[in-house]
């Protein structure tokens, strides 16, 4: 190939986000076959954030992780573990148990405000639902069903529902209530898969808060059972829109409201129950906000669906709607949405059994008897942050023609050298890498009382970090693979050069 022109061609980040569902000779070239801790936003792929001990001194999985928000004064965070209750609110070492002797400590829980103050109620399936008022905890009185069997709750049209394991009957007190007796309501004559309610929801179809809300109840064998009205009481104010086949749900924690629809966990993937009215069930994954990545979430539901952990939470501030996924009883993953562009990508590297917000911050209980707070600066608790992330293969406009691939140039903005590990893969063969990244550090932060004010940076500034490295590779299509760690830096990945020199027709 003497005397060929080298020429160069320019790839955007994989903002597309992560992508199981496309053939790797068909995927669009702004995703990305791996995409692991690296976050899309709209114009880069950005490092997460790392997480750091809140809370320590409890004793094995925290399973569960309880807001306390009221409508005046601070919010308050309690966990529940080893069947105990904690106050986790403030940072430090673990305090006494509020409550203890649980038998369980997997609890669903919901808020409700009255004209006697704000409450937060939890049940577990096998004690008597625990109520907190904002100062003390107690138990709720509820006649009616088997208290200490009730498992599952919601806050609907301003009421309490709630029901008993293994049951297709539920449960509602009167509006703005959290004591007395409860009004049974069977979903026997029209959930026609039978099982048991798993869950319920309230699907918002006006986008407001109103009359127009929906009740979502969502079966052990995939049923979701859809009334809308106010009262169940009276027929002329309650009535069934629909009994809708979906996949099964996957554990208590199924389901999240996320603006006005209603998201739910299923064996046919993150659902949205806005696309189950117009749609066959067949016809479900190709709509599902999981769509991008089914594969991936139908094979971890395979392999992991009986574990406990599968969790949605919707994170605000960083844009993020996060699912936990149990790969054992002490190790998981998240499968993670922008929720501004809806691109995935997978966070490992984070234990998290269970999630919460306090404020305007997300914390996790972990498989160590820690809290942690996520998304803050730096590593996971003194380790490196892992990024990996492969491209889309390219053709570079021509398909049919062999290239040999010389030069690459990633291009990053971080406060500190990424020290990236780059591989580049032909022809869509995927090897283990060979090289391995260089942990990095910050290195734009002013040191105090070295640097003078006007000279250095405050708090570690980004830059731009770029540099033409040779590559090898022969093919007719290629990808790179871009792989960093770092406790300190966080780079955002903006682009990639690469020149090569055309070949032949192949």
């Amino acid at each position: 190939m003497r005397g060929v022109p080298s020429r160069s061609a320019s790839i955007p980040p994989p903002v597309g986000g992560w992508d199981t569902e496309n053939a790797l000779a068909d995927m669009p070239q702004e995703n990305a076959v791996i995409l692991d801790n690296w976050f899309p936003g709209t114009d880069k792929v950005t490092l997460r954030r790392g997480y750091t001990p809140h809370v320590t001194g409890l004793s094995g999985n925290v399973e569960t992780l309880l807001e306390y928000a009221p409508q005046s004064g601070s919010a308050q965070l309690f966990a529940v573990n080893d069947g105990k209750v904690y106050d986790v609110s403030t940072s430090g070492s673990v305090g006494s148990a509020l409550v203890s002797g649980l038998l369980n400590s997997r609890f669903q829980h919901v808020q409700i405000g009255t004209a006697g103050g704000h409450f937060l109620i939890a049940m577990n399936g096998q004690d008597t639902p625990l109520l907190y008022d904002g100062s003390s905890w107690g138990t709720a009185s509820i006649t009616g069903p088997t208290a200490a069997n009730l498992v599952w709750c919601n806050l609907h049209q301003r009421r309490l529902w709630f029901g008993e394991r293994d049951s297709l009957k539920a449960w509602y007190l009167a509006v703005n209530s959290i004591a007395g007796t409860a009004s049974s309501f069977s979903l026997a004559g029209v959930a026609r898969l039978g099982g048991y309610i798993m869950a319920m929801g309230t699907w918002t179809r006006d986008g407001g808060d109103g009359t127009d809300d929906v009740a979502v109840f969502i079966t052990s064998e995939g049923e979701a059972i859809i009334y809308q009205g106010t009262d169940p009481s009276d027929a002329a104010t309650w009535s069934l829109v629909g009994v809708f086949r979906i996949g099964r749900p996957i554990g208590r924690r199924c389901i999240i409201k996320a603006g006005a629809d209603l998201v739910m966990i299923t064996q046919d993937g993150f659902v949205a129950a806005s696309s189950i009215l117009s749609l066959d069930r067949s016809q479900t994954q190709r709509v599902a906000l999981s769509a991008q990545i089914n594969k991936a979430v139908n094979d971890a539901q395979r392999s992991f669906g009986a574990l406990y952990g599968w969790q949605p939470i919707i994170y605000p501030r960083g844009a993020m709607l996060i699912f936990n996924i149990p790969q054992t009883s002490t190790r998981f993953h998240q499968y993670v949405f922008n929720t501004l562009t809806g691109a995935p990508c997978r966070f490992t590297g984070i234990d998290a059994v269970c999630w919460s917000l306090l404020g305007e911050n997300i914390y996790f209980g972990g498989s160590d008897g820690t809290i942690y707070r996520f998304d803050t600066e730096g590593g996971d608790n003194g380790s490196n942050i892992e990024g990996d992330a492969l491209q889309a293969f390219s053709y570079f406009r021509s398909p049919g023609a062999s290239k040999a691939f010389k030069l690459v140039e990633p291009v990053f903005q971080s406060n500190g050298n990424p020290n990236a590990a780059i591989d580049l893969y032909t022809d869509f063969r995927i090897t283990p890498p060979t090289s391995q990244p260089t942990p990095s550090a910050s290195t734009n932060s002013a040191k105090w009382g070295v640097s003078k004010w006007g000279i250095g940076t405050w708090g570690a500034a980004d830059q731009i970090y770029s540099g033409w490295r040779g590559i090898r590779g022969m093919g007719r299509s290629a990808a790179l693979r871009v792989r960093v760690a770092s406790q300190v830096a966080r780079p955002s990945w903006v682009a990639t050069n690469l020149t090569f020199i055309p070949g032949g027709q192949i």
